[in-house]
């Protein structure tokens, strides 16, 4: 616990001239916080974090995705370049994804962190026998070295970090594809960089960095490693490196914020060659948080003073500095700090970090953090909050073999149990109407009850279909916010219902659904025509997901007689072809062959590449499976259409 020192003079003048009224809060103002490696220990961990982070009304939280030489995520980019596909202490689950659910329900905006940047090995963590982590063990051609040939750089604690070669392609794309993985696959808000800068001026003597400079100068680098001209050229490499991740992540997702954290000028570009002031005044990002890291508040406002002299007024609104909230800064500091930001018209601040905020958060909210605030370049409401049903709500339908139980581990203190004798047919229905159509993250809330079914049927109804899948409720590490996937929702035709069925021989619950809107780009998704009657009832089909290039799209039949071979019918037109009692409603393009399962269903991921050219393709796709018991010994589903926006 950090103690407060008295007020200085200073920190009075800085809050008096601030203006701390409650009314300032409304305008917009960014409220972010770093949160490392031991925020993500657990779910339950996050949850605590996040309760306390919004309860203080602070609006952004900044998750370290890149570390160690590792995603905490699973990654498909880390598995190309060495064989494993995530953190080893984060396997089985997927910590991105929690936090992301988790602050979106609380309307905290969530920026995926790439902190070690162009740092690719810590050999305290995973090192392996060289010290250098996977990655670089896998690519030794990737190794950053230093005029004298040396790659470590001390971590002060008797271990090294290894970077990776700037000027090394692989390296350079290695980064850039991480970043934009994160931005095709999670709803995040923002991508944040860090490290996009070299270990100290002595490094860029590595093959890779030597040949680029050769080639573009017609020389060899210079011995001197603080040689003007040379300092000059990595720099102006590592700003051409940031124009491409911004620009490679706007082609993805134009709403997604760009920044970075990094050190403080003169130092940043003198010893790290980090021009950073290029970047605002080049639009290579939307937001800057210079660590303006001082445990004083006169020490904070020299340094803050003197990093907003390398911008110019207009471009200071993208300046939102970071602040040391950690042991060693008084809170009255802490307090004066975001006053002195506010005095200068600066569009908020970034605290490091989560684990050393918690004892300011109750006077940063009393004296400063009194509203809510949205933040800047983004409309209010933007992570709105979650359109959600309990078990017990009047829209609510639920049979009589659902019984309400008490349990604190339950949404609201209550949740619905369908007893092993319950017949398939008893279910709890939730209502969830959506304010306006558009792509939704379809939850659900399952209790923490250990006794409860691996294989709880939940059926959502929804713009492009019906989608069945089974949710593992005995599982107590996955209790909580469940996510059942992504659809879109349209007020004007229905609202989506998730229907929770009972299991003969197993208890289920039904505790709580909700929408939370995605901001994916997406074009619309809609289902056509009506599925024939077959040995399992009424064909289905459900066409979900996102629904634009470089996304992917969920394509499922069910209700099909189990282990029935099945197809896919997917085309770019539509047709009406009478068939097997109904209709043919794709002109197919491609034909699928697939099986059903035990339960009678299938699925298929299609993947929509990242090209120019597909905007305004219409996608259509249809099931067709083979059924002694239907009409022509065959079932067709409803169709599908989306356009590619």
């Amino acid at each position: 616990m950090r103690t407060s020192c008295p007020s200085t003079l200073a920190t009075v003048l800085v809050c008096a001239s601030a203006g701390l009224a409650p009314s300032r809060a409304q305008t917009p103002e960014l409220r972010g916080v770093w949160i490392a490696r031991d925020g993500l220990s657990s779910r339950q961990k996050i949850i605590d974090t996040l309760d306390q982070l919004a309860a203080a009304k602070l609006n952004l939280v900044c998750v370290n995705v890149w570390s160690r030489g590792f995603t905490i995520h699973p990654s498909d980019v880390l598995f190309a370049a060495c064989g494993q596909r995530q953190d080893p202490s984060y396997v089985g689950r997927d910590p991105l994804q929690e936090m992301i659910v988790e602050a979106h329900r609380r309307g905290l905006e969530v920026e995926a962190w790439f902190e070690y940047g162009f740092m690719l090995g810590w050999s305290g963590w995973f090192g392996g026998t060289n010290g250098v982590g996977p990655v670089l063990s896998a690519n030794p051609s990737w190794i950053a070295l230093d005029a004298n040939g040396q790659s470590a750089v001390s971590d002060g604690g008797g271990g090294f970090f290894t970077w990776g070669a700037h000027e090394n392609p692989a390296v350079r794309r290695f980064l850039l594809e991480l970043c934009v993985e994160v931005a095709e696959r999670y709803d995040v808000d923002g991508i944040q960089l860090d490290r996009v800068r070299y270990p100290s001026t002595s490094f860029g003597y590595d093959a890779a960095t030597r040949a680029a400079y050769q080639a573009a100068t017609g020389q060899q680098p210079p011995t001197n490693a603080n040689q003007s001209s040379w300092k000059r050229w990595r720099a102006d490499r590592l700003n051409q490196f940031h124009r491409e991740v911004y620009d490679e992540v706007k082609l993805r997702r134009s709403t997604l914020r760009v920044t970075d954290a990094p050190t403080v000028m003169p130092g940043a570009y003198d010893n790290f060659l980090q021009d950073w002031p290029q970047w605002v005044s080049s639009g290579s990002l939307d937001l800057v948080y210079p660590q303006v890291y001082r445990t004083t508040l006169s020490s904070y406002l020299t340094t803050l003073d003197q990093q907003l002299s390398y911008v110019s007024t207009p471009l200071r609104s993208k300046v939102a500095p970071g602040i040391r909230a950690i042991t060693g800064t008084a809170t009255n500091d802490v307090l004066g700090m975001v006053a002195a930001n506010r005095t200068r018209h600066l569009p908020g601040h970034v605290f490091w970090y989560a684990e050393g905020l918690y004892d300011d958060l109750p006077a940063l909210q009393a004296q400063l953090f009194q509203n809510p605030a949205a933040l800047p370049q983004r409309a209010a409401g933007w992570r709105p909050a979650p359109i959600q049903a309990e078990e017990s709500d009047p829209t609510t339908l639920r049979s009589p073999a659902f019984a309400l139980q008490t349990s604190a581990a339950a949404s609201a203190g209550t949740f619905a149990l369908a007893s092993p004798s319950a017949a398939p047919s008893e279910a709890t229905t939730f209502t969830l109407v959506a304010p306006e159509a558009g792509l939704y993250r379809v939850q659900i809330h399952v209790p923490n009850e250990p006794s409860l079914s691996t294989g709880a049927p939940h059926e959502i109804e929804h713009a492009g279909g019906v989608l069945r899948v089974l949710v593992d409720q005995r599982n107590t590490a996955l209790a909580g916010w469940r996510e059942l996937g992504t659809f879109w929702i349209d007020p004007a035709l229905g609202p989506c219902l998730v229907r929770v069925g009972a299991v003969t021989l197993n208890q289920v619950s039904a505790d709580a659904a909700c929408l939370l809107r995605s901001r994916f780009a997406s074009g619309a998704i809609q289902r056509s025509g009506s599925g024939t009657n077959g040995s399992n009832g009424v064909a289905a089909l459900s066409l979900s997901g996102v629904s634009a290039p470089g996304g992917s799209l969920r394509v499922q039949l069910n209700r099909l007689p189990p282990f029935a071979p099945s197809f896919y019918v997917i085309g770019f037109a539509p047709s009406f072809l009478p068939l097997f009692g109904g209709a043919l409603l794709v002109q197919p393009d491609l034909s699928i062959g697939t099986a059903a399962n035990i339960f009678g269903s299938t699925e298929l991921a299609l993947p929509i590449p990242f090209q120019f050219g597909l905007s305004g393709l219409p996608i259509y796709v249809q099931g067709l499976a083979l059924d002694a018991g239907a009409v022509g010994g065959a079932v067709l589903t409803p169709a599908a259409t989306t356009t590619l926006p």
